[in-house]
C-alpha cells in the first residue's frame, strides 16, 4: 500500500501543478484578447473622430490674407468651420464656405464651397517670418472640439518693415 500511496500522490501533485499553469494560459489568453479589442475600438473611434480623410491646403499667405480650401470626403455637404493660427496663436475663425471651382474642375470635390480667405489687414503683423497654419474645428464628444490642421506644414510667410 505504501507504494501505491506513494504514486497516487504523486499524480495528484502532477495535475495539481497543471491546474494553476493551466489557469495561468487562460488568463493570460484573456489578456491579449481584451487587449486587442481594446486596440481595434480605439482605432475605430480614431478613425471617425480623427477623420483621416480631410483634404485641403493652405494656396497663399502675406501680410494681407491667408487663402486655401478645407474639406472632408465623408462630408462633402458640410462646410467645414476653419480656425486661423499665426504664429502658433489663435487669431480667428470663420466657415471655409467661399467658392472654389477650381475644386471642382481639378476633381478634388463635386461641390465648389469648401474655400477659405482670411483677412489679415486688422491684423498689425510685426516685420519678419510668421507661420500660418488652418485647423478644421470638428466636432468631439459633447460640447468639445477638436482642432485638425489642414495643410500638413505651416504655410511661411514675410512681413517688409
Amino acid at each position: 500500500m505504501g507504494a501505491r500511496d506513494g504514486q497516487h500522490k504523486m499524480l495528484m501533485s502532477q495535475s495539481d501543478l497543471s491546474i494553476p499553469s493551466r489557469l495561468l494560459k487562460a488568463v493570460v489568453a484573456k489578456s491579449f484578447i481584451e487587449i486587442a479589442l481594446v486596440c481595434v475600438v480605439a482605432t475605430l473611434a480614431a478613425f471617425s473622430t480623427f477623420s483621416p480623410q480631410l483634404r485641403g491646403a493652405i494656396d497663399f499667405a502675406d501680410r494681407t490674407r491667408v487663402s486655401g480650401w478645407a474639406y472632408d470626403p465623408r462630408a462633402p455637404e458640410e462646410i467645414i468651420e476653419a480656425q486661423l493660427f499665426i504664429d502658433g496663436a489663435p487669431v480667428t475663425t470663420r466657415p471655409a464656405g467661399d467658392t472654389r471651382i477650381d475644386l471642382v474642375q481639378s476633381g478634388v470635390t463635386s461641390k465648389a464651397n469648401h474655400g477659405f480667405n482670411f483677412d489679415l489687414t486688422p491684423i498689425n503683423l510685426a516685420p519678419g517670418r510668421h507661420t500660418a497654419q488652418v485647423y478644421a474645428l470638428r466636432q468631439a464628444t459633447g460640447e468639445n472640439k477638436i482642432l485638425l490642421p489642414v495643410a500638413k506644414q505651416p504655410r511661411v510667410f514675410e512681413v517688409g518693415r
